[in-house]
């Protein structure tokens, strides 16, 4: 009986030892894996997702610049080269059937613009990266949102918007501080942008992104860690006062990443394992297997995707955790960008063509046409 009892005590201490250790660190996770056949990735058949037109769009655009996404469900946005003048280019539209753009406004240097999920602003660092402003496409109306001094040595290096549009991100870097970078996030509503110090980052990392949660409360983070050379991570963090506190990494292997709610967001391991997280209960879990890429339409219940070693564009819709009725709707692409339209029924896709170079054991891209996919 003794024995017992001593038997029963030890196995209750190494229990506990175990469960507190389980909660140690910024990095606890529970891994849910689906079963094989949610995770296998042939196509299977239904007729949940047609291709009811496609529309290959002129290849004059093919080399001159880039489409940014949609303005409204029927026209696209993009910013190309002017003619003989190379350092000035032109915001240009492109509607419904998609042949002929027009110019919505001049824009004078090759600068990183971002176009707003609903369409109505696209954001621009100025020349030489020393500002952030933002341009109306509804009147041409230019706002001011940071003005910096060259002698300062301080530059807008990334610029991203929150999916409801609400909040403008961008990192400024201070290269007289030894590159340290400040995260600052503009309010839509309240016009008036706030500076966030940095918590449990180490000298040294490079940050290379930011994507803000929609209510602002939440940053992602892709940077290259100092002590890990290499590789990539991606972390979460909250906003606390006037700080960001990382509550969780992991490391991926593509700078790409989206919220999916205000407390699940996804991202790409470095095997192109497709994974959300959730920070309500720290779960992991596997989406998908095998991506390259990938994209949510603005109510998050249908996902764009393409495989690893495929040229083709996959369509499915989101079930929870699962991916059902998984359609190839384009062969011959692999997808650089990627934009759902607001109603969720075309797609528009910026890619490349792939070919094999035979002197060499790797795959090269050369710039390719872009498409849009009309689904019913």
């Amino acid at each position: 009986m003794t024995r017992r009892y001593s038997g029963w005590m030890f196995g209750t201490f190494l229990l506990i030892i175990l469960l507190s250790g389980c909660r140690a660190g910024v990095q606890s996770e529970t891994v849910i894996i689906p079963d094989n056949e949610e995770t296998d990735h042939a196509p299977q058949s239904s007729s949940s997702f047609q291709v009811k037109a496609i529309y290959r769009l002129p290849d004059e655009y093919m080399n001159e610049g880039y489409w940014l996404g949609w303005d409204s469900a029927d026209s696209i946005v993009g910013l190309f080269k002017t003619s003989g003048i190379p350092e000035q280019f032109n915001l240009k539209r492109l509607t419904y059937p998609y042949e002929h753009s027009g110019n919505i406004k001049e824009i004078r240097s090759n600068s990183q613009m971002e176009l707003s999920p609903d369409g109505k602003y696209a954001a621009q660092t100025t020349a030489s990266n020393t500002g952030l402003k933002m341009v109306s496409l509804k009147d041409e109306k230019e706002t001011e949102i940071k003005t910096l001094s060259i002698g300062d040595q301080e530059y807008v290096q990334d610029i991203s918007w929150s999916g409801n549009s609400q909040y403008l991100s961008y990192l400024v870097l201070n290269a007289s501080e030894g590159e340290k970078s400040s995260v600052h996030i503009y309010d839509m509503q309240t016009h008036a942008s706030k500076k966030y110090e940095f918590k449990d980052f180490e000298k040294g990392d490079t940050l290379l992104s930011i994507n803000v949660s929609d209510d602002g409360r939440s940053a992602l983070f892709t940077l290259f860690e100092s002590n890990r050379p290499g590789k990539t991570v991606i972390k979460f963090g909250r906003v606390t006062g006037s700080n960001i506190e990382i509550i969780y990494k992991h490391e991926i292997g593509r700078e790409q990443n989206t919220w999916i709610s205000n407390d699940q967001f996804a991202f790409l391991g470095p095997d192109g394992t497709l994974y959300e997280y959730d920070q309500r209960n720290s779960e992991l879990s596997v989406i998908l297997e095998n991506v390259s890429a990938f994209k949510f339409s603005d109510n998050r219940k249908i996902i764009a995707y393409s495989l690893k070693g495929e040229d083709a564009v996959y369509v499915g819709k989101m079930q929870g955790r699962n991916v059902l009725y998984r359609e190839p709707v384009y062969h011959g692409i692999v997808p650089l960008d990627t934009y759902w339209n607001m109603d969720n029924t075309k797609l528009l896709i910026q890619g490349s063509n792939a070919f094999v170079n035979s002197h060499a054991v790797q795959t090269d891209f050369t710039r390719g046409p872009s498409f849009i996919i009309e689904l019913e």
